[in-house]
């Protein structure tokens, strides 16, 4: 959620999507899809990526 509000921040101080992407380090597409989103789809992403699985979960055990 900080890097949301940060990127929405830099938005508003007037600097480019790319200056944005380099600041934050994230890309291009990123920062685009964090501007297109409000503070509660925001809210909802994040809370997604807590549940969501992952390619390795299978071998999670086997790795450890």
């Amino acid at each position: 959620m900080k890097d949301h509000m940060r990127i929405r921040d830099l938005k508003e101080e007037g600097f480019s999507i790319a200056a944005i992407a380099r600041k934050c380090g994230v890309s291009r597409n990123t920062v685009y899809n964090y501007l297109e989103m409000d503070w509660d789809e925001a809210l909802d992403w994040v809370e997604t990526l807590k549940t969501r699985t992952r390619k390795l979960d299978s071998y999670k055990d086997y790795i450890l």
